[in-house]
């Protein structure tokens, strides 16, 4: 599913819809599970929402297994609809499986907005851009980033790309389905930073820096774009979530 054509359509402003549409977009692409732990509302509640938020046209999921589930009518059990007791938290129906994000809205790159260009080329112009910006591109990267293009149209450009031997398609990043593409400088210093041995080095980064993918991304816990807060890495592994950074010459001044 890309983009809206159009206006967008209203939200609602009360009740478990409203509540998972501000989840989606504070945390990103989420699966109903933690949607649910989020929320602290009933996997019904939960389910209900997401099918109420897919006829708005508000969301949309990564795969088509909820909308087999909920075409087939298939005979629900109360087993599904049980909260589990395991630490992963609680159980959905299968018509709420896979994982759940917002639809792009009518804010997001359009072609009357960039003189009527071809959207072949507009996409593929975009694929290569982000693929110089990340190395790698997938789609639960691409959601997150601020340059706004529906993935439908994104994947077509990538798989031509493919197809002309300019990238390679695979298994780069574990933890996220669907396809991933990369540039072939990519996949290789990839492959050389997996056998490198870890060496501690720390990498710093504000908050606000792009690279900031924790929570998103990157596991761990979010931390906020906020300037006086940064990000540690060491050997690219996440630390907290985030330390206060504090000006020198202004703790001077106040001692």
């Amino acid at each position: 599913m890309g983009a809206r054509v159009g206006a967008d359509p209203g939200e609602p402003v009360v009740g478990a819809t409203a509540e998972v549409l501000e989840v989606l977009r504070e945390r990103g692409a989420c699966f109903a599970s933690e949607l649910g732990a989020a929320t602290n509302r009933l996997p019904e509640d939960i389910e209900r929402a997401l099918w109420d938020g897919v006829a708005r046209g508000l969301v949309m999921s990564d795969g088509f297994g909820a909308i087999r589930a909920r075409m087939s009518g298939g005979k629900r059990t109360t087993d599904v609809r049980r909260f589990s007791r395991l630490a992963r938290g609680p159980r959905l129906a299968t018509a709420a499986a896979g994982r759940w994000s917002l639809v792009p809205t009518t804010e997001a790159v359009s072609l009357s907005e960039l003189g009527g260009a071809d959207r072949d080329e507009l996409a593929e112009a975009v694929a290569e851009l982000l693929l110089h910006r990340w190395g790698v591109v997938f789609r639960d990267l691409v959601v997150h980033d601020s340059l706004r293009f529906p993935w439908r149209d994104l994947q077509w450009a990538l798989r031509r790309l493919e197809d002309r031997g300019l990238v390679r398609g695979g298994r780069f990043v574990s933890g996220f389905s669907g396809e991933q593409y990369a540039l072939p400088a990519a996949h290789e210093q990839l492959t050389q930073t997996r056998k490198a041995p870890r060496t501690g080095e720390r990498v710093t980064l504000n908050a606000t820096d792009p690279l900031n993918l924790v929570g998103t991304v990157v596991p761990g816990a979010r931390v906020p774009a906020v300037r006086t807060r940064r990000v540690t890495f060491v050997d690219g592994i996440a630390l907290g979530e985030g330390t206060e950074a504090i000006d020198n010459d202004e703790h001077a001044r106040s001692a």
